[in-house]
């Protein structure tokens, strides 16, 4: 007997209008007509969005730490990177336009990842994005004036700030670098080695 009345009370609650106890799967209270809703978190749209935002930013984490310099002396830094440049081979960049770089992510993204990824490239597009702070511009293709993906170029000296600076949205740009990061949603991030 006091199992049956415990299984009861487990199917029972509070109406959130009067207080009155109502079934759990009533669709509204018998005593005032009030509908019984269910908590936001049990919905599938309220799910969907989680997953949009968790892919949001771990895109965009992935991208940030393609930014992050190291800290330390500048004078320093730029020594060692001189001595590091005069023993390494010089650097052959691929010539690619955004147009095919983006058709090739649209057709088959593990294809355009494993063609781009850490590849040399310069890159030709249209500027459609120039950051507030500096950090980055944004190339898009020249021949889809609908197109909000594209590369994410970020700026690496402040050489590149001055020439970025003076360039307007719309401009034709070429730039020169290797491309960071490759994936469907936030298109390529490219770190910027040189303006062409």
């Amino acid at each position: 007997m006091k199992g049956e009345i415990k299984m009861v009370e487990n199917k029972m609650i509070n109406c959130k209008s009067c207080g009155a106890e109502i079934a759990k799967n009533a669709k509204s209270c018998p005593k005032c007509g009030s509908k019984n809703k269910k908590p936001f978190y049990t919905k599938i749209w309220f799910w969907v969005l989680i997953i949009f935002v968790m892919i949001g930013v771990f895109s965009n984490t992935s991208g940030d730490e393609a930014v992050k310099k190291p800290s330390g002396d500048s004078q320093t830094e730029q020594s060692s990177s001189q001595t590091d440049t005069a023993d390494d081979p010089e650097i052959s960049y691929t010539p690619c336009s955004v147009d095919d770089m983006m058709s090739l992510l649209d057709k088959n993204a593990l294809k355009a990842q494993k063609t781009y990824d850490d590849m040399y490239v310069e890159v030709t597009g249209r500027l459609a994005v120039i950051d507030s702070s500096g950090t980055y511009i944004s190339l898009l293709p020249q021949n889809d004036q609908f197109a909000i993906v594209g590369v994410q170029c970020y700026i690496q000296n402040d050489e590149q700030l001055d020439i970025a600076s003076n360039l307007e949205v719309g401009d034709a740009v070429a730039v020169q670098g290797q491309i960071t990061n490759v994936g469907e949603i936030m298109g390529y991030t490219l770190n910027i080695d040189r303006f062409v």
